[in-house]
C-alpha cells in the first residue's frame, strides 16, 4: 500500500521504499534515554547527549553504562571532590581527595593530592595515571591544582593461611655401661 499520488516520480517512490524499512524497526523510544536498557551501538550517542566529558572505546560495557548513568550527578557537583569521586566511581575505582588544609604541615594553598585504589583488571601503570588524571581534570575546579596521585592496585582476595608446629618431646640420654659378668 502506498500513499504516493498515481503521478509520483520514480525518485518518490523508491524514497518511499527505502523509508519504508525504517518505519518497521522495533525501536523503543523509552530504551534510548536509559544508559542501562539503551542498546550498546546507540550508547555513545546518549553519553554525547548527556554531556559525558570522558569517554573511551577500550571501557567495558558497564563502565560505559556507569558512566553514562552518573554523568548528570557529575555535573550537579561539578568542580567538587565529590564530583571527582562521582566521576572515578563510575570507573569503579574508589578515590579519596586529600586538600591542602587537610596534611600535615599544612600544605601549598588550593592544591590538593589523590589516593586512588584500583579496581581489579586495572595496572598501575602510565596509561591508568593518565586516564585517571583526564577524568579527575575534567572533573574537578579550576582553581585547584592536583599534587600526587598514588595508584594503589585492587588487593588480593586470597584468604590468609594459618598453620602451626607443635613439638614434644623428651631427651633421652644413653649412657654406656660395663659388660655383665655371668655368675
Amino acid at each position: 500500500m502506498t500513499l504516493l499520488p498515481s503521478n509520483a516520480t520514480k525518485y518518490e517512490r523508491a524514497l518511499e521504499k527505502t523509508c519504508a524499512r525504517s518505519f518497521s524497526l522495533p525501536v523503543l523510544i523509552n530504551t534510548l534515554r536509559n544508559p542501562f536498557e539503551c542498546p550498546l551501538e546507540a550508547l555513545p550517542w546518549l553519553a554525547f547527549e548527556w554531556s559525558v566529558d570522558e569517554w573511551d572505546e577500550e571501557w567495558s560495557e558497564e563502565q560505559k553504562r556507569q558512566v553514562t548513568a552518573r554523568s548528570i550527578s557529575v555535573h550537579k557537583k561539578k568542580g567538587t571532590c565529590g564530583a571527582v569521586e562521582e566521576a572515578l566511581g563510575a570507573l569503579g575505582i574508589t578515590v579519596r581527595a586529600i586538600q591542602w588544609w587537610e596534611t600535615e604541615p599544612k600544605g601549598v594553598s588550593g592544591t590538593y593530592d589523590l589516593e586512588v585504589q584500583l579496581p581489579a583488571g586495572y595496572k598501575a601503570d602510565e596509561a591508568t595515571y593518565q586516564e585517571v588524571e583526564r577524568v579527575v581534570t575534567a572533573a574537578k575546579n579550576c582553581r585547584s591544582h592536583l599534587g600526587k596521585i598514588a595508584l594503589t592496585p585492587a588487593a588480593l582476595k586470597q584468604q590468609p593461611i594459618v598453620s602451626g608446629v607443635v613439638f614434644c618431646g623428651e631427651v633421652v640420654t644413653i649412657y654406656e655401661l660395663g659388660r655383665i659378668k655371668a655368675n
